[in-house]
């Protein structure tokens, strides 16, 4: 596949002119490729990745999840940054409760779909995360995959830092805020 990794616009279910490659095969030049939950165009569908795809979330999440990038592989880029809503911040805290010790698996390639959960809420600088954030902290870096998950192990060290580095933002912004503002 000539692109940076299968996790990309081109293959995704919230794009509709993949959807009818998989549904009809050809596809009319008039269907573009398009992101339906962000109304995005997208310009390189096979360089272009969110952590909404199907390959990081085992069913459809309609609520943009981090920031979209572009690139192959390793080497990807922030194109568009996360929509900042409430509806965004508020779904991201959910998601973060749901976040266990235990990585599960996922595609290997680009951020996982945890850890850009973390990150998101450090960027927003969302003290409404403080309590989840800390206690992701408390996970062991080591906890990892099981052998049955696949031959690729995942560990949460990385997700760990993340959540370190999102409290510190987070402390950051709180100390510039005027007392009694939100960061929501």
């Amino acid at each position: 596949m000539p692109n940076g990794g299968s996790d990309c616009c081109a293959t995704c279910w919230f794009n509709p002119k993949a959807r009818a490659k998989l549904e009809n095969g050809p596809v009319a030049p008039s269907i573009r490729d398009f992101c339906e939950i962000r109304k995005l165009e997208i310009d390189r569908p096979y360089w272009t990745y969110c952590a909404n795809h199907p390959h990081r979330s085992k069913s459809p999440d309609r609520i943009p999840i981090g920031p979209v990038w572009s690139g192959h592989d390793v080497h990807r880029q922030i194109w568009k940054p996360s929509p900042d809503t409430e509806d965004s911040r508020r779904h991201l805290l959910e998601l973060l409760a749901l976040i266990r010790e235990r990585p599960t698996p996922e595609y290997p390639i680009g951020v996982y779909r945890d850890e850009v959960i973390v990150w998101q809420l450090g960027e927003f600088a969302e003290a409404r995360g403080v309590p989840g954030l800390r206690r992701i902290t408390k996970f062991d870096p080591r906890a990892s995959t099981n052998a049955a998950d696949g031959p690729l192990v995942r560990t949460r060290e990385r997700l760990v830092e993340l959540a370190q580095e999102a409290l510190r933002k987070i402390e950051r912004a709180s100390a510039l805020r005027p007392p009694g503002e939100r960061s929501s």
